[in-house]
């Protein structure tokens, strides 16, 4: 059985190869230290672990959560937003807890992109911007950041064609995977650029 073009047409899974090549280089009794996936490598604390098997045995914990997450979490959630960066949220309707950010961005694309539509992505950039793009049957535009433009993608320069086409900007800062910022200033110049176009950043 052949599986659908969109999964055949995906590239390697990047932390896929870079586990392999880990594999190999210590297959040779070389040292590695690994800046891959980001997968913690020290042990969780001891009370957290406790804490977490104390709560598996609650049975309302035993069953499926709540489709839209927790009240108590959402508010919390919200209330951290707030204290942090001074964002209000409506935690009812503003706030979907996620089981990882990668569930989330591959999601949204779906949600935001119909076939042929493209999508702005930083290059290099964490890989699922791409394949969530991709799997949403949009077409991944690659903007070039490097030592040269300070990484950050310019916006000035996509073509008209392109511009026409666009409906989301992939923007992480601290980037992932080169660990460069953005400042204030970029920030509300992609907020500008996105208002002209309709883009959704």
């Amino acid at each position: 059985m052949r599986l659908s073009q969109r999964v055949e047409s995906l590239p390697p899974y990047l932390f896929v190869e870079i586990s392999r090549k880990i594999s190999e280089r210590k297959a040779k009794g070389e040292d590695v230290v690994s800046f891959g996936i980001g997968d913690p490598d020290i042990p969780t604390p001891a009370h957290i672990i406790e804490r977490l098997c104390k709560e598996a045995h609650v049975p309302a914990n035993q069953r499926y959560p709540e489709s839209e997450g927790l009240p108590e979490l959402r508010k919390t959630i919200a209330s951290w937003y707030q204290k942090r960066f001074g964002v209000s949220l409506d935690p009812d309707k503003e706030v979907a807890p996620l089981i990882g950010s990668k569930e989330g961005i591959a999601h949204i694309a779906l949600c935001l992109l119909n076939p042929g539509d493209i999508a702005l992505i930083t290059d290099p950039g964490y890989p699922v911007y791409a394949i969530g793009t991709k799997l949403a049957g949009g077409i991944p535009y690659y903007l070039p950041i490097s030592p040269r433009n300070n990484f950050l993608p310019d916006l000035d320069n996509i073509p008209a064609e392109i511009l026409a086409k666009t409906k989301v900007l992939w923007l992480n800062y601290p980037n992932n995977p080169t660990g460069a910022v953005a400042d204030l200033k970029f920030f509300n110049k992609a907020v500008e650029f996105a208002k002209k176009y309709e883009i959704c950043i």
